[in-house]
């Protein structure tokens, strides 16, 4: 389908290839034989190919696709420490970098490598101001709501105290309260 419309919107030849993401072999069919339609197009999975052909460009948006490529033998935790240190060669500010880090955090939980991401991170600490990082806000809000759900469920403690020893608001806890009651 995309095909046809982008031949007949721009008639032009078309040259469709399709990517595949996924760290397995693709098992998807590459072509399509019909009576009246015959049409090809070629596969190519990114887990295939050597991670260095990503890491030798100078282009941060090619560099983290490396994440998703074959590490070759390499160590995994090392593999992506040298792709951050890329990336970070090859981005000039900290708004960039930042965005470039979350896109490959997104892409190494596609290999389930976001464990040895996270160790290779230590590497680029200097760059990553955790306290402003969604993911770590929301993690210490959930932390945060475990400690008030077992303070209210364990003692008999205010709101109020309840809300000083989990440095929260008071309204936090009463919508935890409320959130728990909701739950029964």
């Amino acid at each position: 389908e995309y095909f046809i419309m982008l031949e007949r919107k721009y008639e032009l030849p078309i040259k469709q290839f399709v990517i595949f993401l996924g760290a397995d072999n693709p098992k998807m069919p590459t072509e399509l034989d019909r009576e009246m339609l015959k049409f090809k197009y070629p596969l190519v999975s990114l887990s295939t190919l050597d991670y260095h052909i990503f890491l030798n460009s100078d282009k941060p948006e090619e560099i983290i696709l490396g994440v998703l490529a074959n590490f070759q033998g390499e160590n995994p935790e090392n593999a992506l420490k040298q792709i951050l240190q890329r990336i970070e060669e090859t981005t000039d500010t900290d708004f960039s970098l930042q965005r470039y880090f979350n896109q490959l955090r997104i892409l190494a939980q596609l290999r389930n490598l976001d464990l040895k991401l996270k160790n290779a991170m230590d590497s680029i600490a200097k760059h990553i101001k955790e306290e402003r990082d969604v993911l770590y806000l929301r993690g210490r809000e959930k932390e945060k709501e475990i400690l008030i759900i077992n303070l209210l469920k364990q003692t008999d403690f205010s709101f109020e105290k309840i809300a000083n020893l989990a440095n929260a608001t008071v309204d936090f806890v009463k919508s935890v309260k409320q959130k728990i009651s909701a739950d029964k």
